[in-house]
């Protein structure tokens, strides 16, 4: 019978260069920046409580469809027009936390509860109109988009930090491997960062994926930098 022999081959300078020094920072960057607009956009709903109000008017309702790899996402397209100061504003958002699903169900019934023509209570930012909602206070989606970009950064900063230590204590077990042992401490760090190398990997990349589609998908949330 043959015998089955299992053999390591090194990763190539170039491979670790990539996985220490360029594949963490897509996370910490997208980490951090949608955790930057989430925690403001959470910071808003608070304040959004105590904001002004204008009769305002609902100008379209509809539900639009996006379109992706495997499925659709449903969102309510909403508009609205109020006056403030005799200045005429638009707004399009419900409240914070606007999000799409593949269920039309849930956009469905936003339109239902805001047709067109509908008269609603606008709540507007004092010093900046164009910041505005329909619903007050703070959604589950707007708690989870901060969390969820803090984890993204999180996670990027320990593959910055642990990949390349991973890879510089696998070095030193090569090179000891033939005369003597790692020390308690190493083999500790090694337990740390090399066990669940490849499930840190796979994690980050569904983590990336995922801050990719909530900024792709919930736009209103996010890309409000004006």
């Amino acid at each position: 019978m043959r015998r089955l022999t299992y053999s390591s081959n090194p990763m190539s300078p170039g491979a670790r260069f990539f996985f220490s020094y360029i594949f963490p920072y897509p996370f910490v960057i997208i980490g951090a920046v949608v955790a930057f607009l989430g925690i403001r956009n959470l910071d808003r709903a608070k304040d959004s409580v105590n904001w002004p109000t204008a009769e305002g008017k609902i100008v379209s309702s509809s539900v639009r469809e996006s379109m992706g790899r495997d499925s659709k996402t449903y969102h309510a397209d909403i508009a609205y027009e109020f006056s403030v100061a005799d200045a005429v504003h638009s707004g399009n958002r419900i409240s914070f936390g606007d999000y799409g699903t593949s269920n039309p169900s849930h956009a469905r019934g936003i339109v239902e509860r805001y047709p067109e023509g509908l008269v609603v209570t606008v709540y507007y930012m004092p010093d900046r109109p164009k910041e505005c909602v329909l619903e007050l206070g703070i959604t589950k989606q707007a708690r989870f988009v901060p969390i969820f970009g803090s984890l993204c950064f999180v996670v990027g900063c320990v593959m910055a930090i642990g990949i390349p230590l991973c890879f510089r204590l696998a070095s030193s077990r090569e090179q000891k491997s033939k005369s003597s042992e790692l020390s308690k401490r190493q083999k500790r760090l090694l337990v740390l960062f090399g066990l669940p190398y490849s499930f840190v990997i796979v994690g980050g990349l569904v983590a990336v994926w995922g801050a990719y589609g909530l900024i792709i998908q919930q736009g209103k949330v996010f890309i409000r930098v004006e």
